[in-house]
């Protein structure tokens, strides 16, 4: 890094002593926007106020300092001022097929807080760059008288006929106002919508005294109809029922026969002469009190029908003058719609004949002045210091060159020498190397590679994996190889691959062997044995642990004899790092060494996710797969430096993506398989 460093200062001084001197020439120019006006025979100009006029104007004639117009005009204005033979003047030799190209690179910028513009011009020699720079800025003022004449003479034409024609329309409007208002009519329909809301008032009140007195004779009604069993206690009767005092009478003729039947009963039996004539006395004056009351409800009822049909005429009363009030007051808002129509316009147009007018005046009073709309307010000066090359910032670009340069050698160091590129690397770290996987090039699929044991047992890759199983199954290892993690430092580098053929080995062997799908976010082996979409997962039987689903129900039985498969799906709703430190887990490991000679766990890579290390808690020992040209050694050193810490045994290493060639033990490899991105997806990969 420091070499580079060094080197980007010496070029950034090479490059400031070898590079040519650049000069900049500066002057600035006042532009006019203001319209001109003659007054007592001085020009006066008025400013319009702000507004898109002003910046179009403004916009307009800013642009124009780069016509092909201007151009000619500073070609023909520099040779006048410089002949071509005046070499102090002229210092490049330029002639007027030169220059244009020249006069294009000049650069014309506008203050955004000011009418001003600035012009500027970069060249090698200092004196044709102010000369070149105060011509243009001449110009620009010439440009404008020029152009400003030509305006006058013809917006004077143009105007007359304007005026005229504002006139005419102005004239139309007004004879189109008149018609209108004398056939709306606005103030009698206003009249006439007052009349509407007073008579709608007046009915409304009505109304609502004939809901009063319907809802009186309702209770009436109601108290009436109640009577169908009569009480002799009965006392308080309500206001307002029919012949009220008749029928108060008839209550208490009907007491006072009903007391001396009472009376009766209490002394003779119902055979005596007496009691009977008090029985009939009260029958008697209890139908007529009962007919009296049915007569009454009748009559309530009478009057309630009355009162309900002048309601219902009084509502289609309220119901004709809304709608009429409704249409009023559509054809009022129509009326004043088309009458306020045609008063803006005519007040448009009467704006547009006044301001005519003006214009008209004013261009007559301006057209034989000598107008200049720009004002040269500094000079450009001859330049004395180059702008280019900037020493300093010359100085400080070539040593951030220099430190960007050391840093992408860095990096490129770092990504194509930070990789294990041959077996001896895993050596070297060191690895006991349990197998060399060579490079599968005619298989494609990752589907074709796991199930190999499947379909030819005598593939080298077949072979290999039967002699990892035999070394397993040694002496030595045997005592650590009952629960078998295989993982790997990052996705891609064949761990899922080795899993299906150790475990496929391991049941061909003789060896009752279960194969779990330990990935829980990107599950593989779902896939690669065509499992059944119903079969239960284990990420869900984690999830839903209740006693309902048996261990056994997980189980892919005999993919081929001797091996069992406990599969997953993932899902993306659930973490499943929260989950395998449960109970649940503990529970299938400890069901599985039970029942199974062997255990092989296809485990997350290490480096992304930590599900690695709590299945690592279950295991015996552990089994890394390196891919060569992938692995990363600073990866793979730390990862053994956790295994140190944590106390999980290491067996050994999987060199996977070897060449053929005896080359292959030492330099880089061609993989077999793709790499894959990691994270909880439902799509494999």
């Amino acid at each position: 890094m420091l070499l580079s460093l060094v080197l980007g200062f010496f070029g950034g001084v090479i490059y400031i002593q070898s590079a040519v001197r650049i000069y900049e020439a500066k002057a600035v120019v006042e532009m006019n926007v203001r319209r001109p006006r003659v007054i007592n025979d001085a020009a006066v100009y008025e400013d319009p106020g702000m507004g898109r006029d002003t910046d179009a104007i403004f916009n307009t004639r800013f642009e124009k300092f780069r016509s092909p117009a201007m151009e000619e005009l500073a070609v023909r204005e520099f040779f006048k001022r410089f002949p071509e033979s005046t070499s102090a003047n002229n210092p490049a030799g330029i002639g007027k097929f030169s220059l244009p190209p020249l006069i294009r690179d000049v650069t014309w910028s506008k203050d955004p807080s000011a009418n001003i513009v600035r012009v500027s011009f970069l060249y090698h020699h200092p004196k044709f760059a102010a000369n070149l720079v105060n011509v243009l800025s001449d110009c620009a003022g010439i440009l404008m008288r020029e152009e400003n004449q030509a305006l006058s003479d013809e917006a004077v034409k143009w105007l007359i006929s304007q005026v005229e024609e504002q006139r005419e329309s102005l004239e139309g409007f007004e004879r189109q106002l008149a018609n209108i208002r004398e056939e709306v009519q606005l103030e009698a329909m206003l009249q006439r919508k007052a009349t509407l809301g007073k008579a709608v008032i007046s009915v409304s009140e009505e109304r609502e005294s004939l809901i009063s007195r319907l809802a009186e004779r309702r209770t009436v009604y109601d108290f009436v109809s109640d009577l169908q069993e009569i009480d002799p206690n009965l006392e308080i009767l309500p206001t307002g029922l029919p012949k009220e005092q008749q029928f108060n009478e008839m209550i208490r003729a009907w007491r006072d026969a009903y007391d001396e039947f009472q009376q009766m009963s209490g002394r003779y039996t119902a055979l005596h002469p007496e009691y009977r004539l008090a029985e009939e006395r009260e029958m008697h004056a209890r139908n007529r009190l009962e007919q009296f009351i049915e007569s009454s409800a009748k009559a309530v009822q009478n009057e309630m029908d009355l009162l309900e049909r002048q309601i219902e005429q009084i509502d289609n009363r309220i119901q004709k003058m809304k709608q009429e009030a409704s249409n009023l007051e559509q054809s009022l808002v129509a009326g004043m719609q088309q009458v306020q129509g045609l008063e803006r316009k005519r007040d448009a147009a009467d704006n547009a004949f006044q301001t005519m007018l003006r214009r008209m005046e004013e261009a007559r009073a301006a057209a034989d002045e000598s107008m200049a709309f720009t004002k040269v307010i500094r000079e450009a000066a001859i330049p004395i210091e180059p702008i280019r090359p900037r020493k300093p910032m010359a100085i400080i670009f070539s040593l951030v060159l220099g430190f960007v340069a050391g840093l992408l050698v860095a990096v490129t160091r770092e990504l194509w020498l930070g990789k294990v590129e041959a077996v001896s690397d895993l050596r070297s770290m060191p690895l006991k190397i349990l197998g060399i996987i060579p490079s599968q090039k005619k298989m494609e699929s990752r589907g074709e590679l796991a199930t190999i044991g499947l379909r030819d047992n005598f593939s080298p890759l077949v072979e290999i994996f039967a002699g990892i199983n035999a070394l397993l199954a040694s002496d030595k290892y045997r005592d650590l190889s009952k629960v078998l993690l295989l993982c790997s430092i990052m996705p891609g580098e064949g761990k899922t691959v080795s899993s299906c053929n150790m475990a496929i080995s391991s049941a061909l062997n003789g060896t009752r062997t279960l194969l779990i799908d330990g990935d829980l976010r990107r599950p593989q082996l779902v896939n690669i044995f065509a499992v059944d979409e119903d079969h239960p997962s284990l990420l869900e039987w984690i999830i839903r642990k209740n006693g309902s689903c048996p261990i056994e129900d997980l189980l892919s039985r005999d993919v081929v004899e001797n091996l069992d498969i406990i599969t997953s799906r993932p899902s993306a709703d659930v973490n499943p790092a929260g989950l395998l430190g449960g109970e649940s887990l503990r529970e299938l490991m400890v069901w599985a060494r039970a029942h199974y000679d062997r255990i092989i766990i296809d485990s997350p890579p290490l480096g992304p996710v930590s599900d690695a290390q709590v299945w690592g808690n279950h295991a015996d020992s552990l089994v890394l797969v390196s891919r060569l040209g992938k692995t990363r050694r600073r990866a793979l050193r730390y990862t053994l430096s956790q295994f140190d810490d944590s106390g999980l045994h290491l067996v050994g290493c999987i060199a996977n993506d070897v060449p053929h060639s005896i080359e292959g033990l030492f330099s880089g490899a061609y993989g077999y398989g793709n790499s894959y991105g990691y994270g909880n997806s439902r799509s494999t990969s």
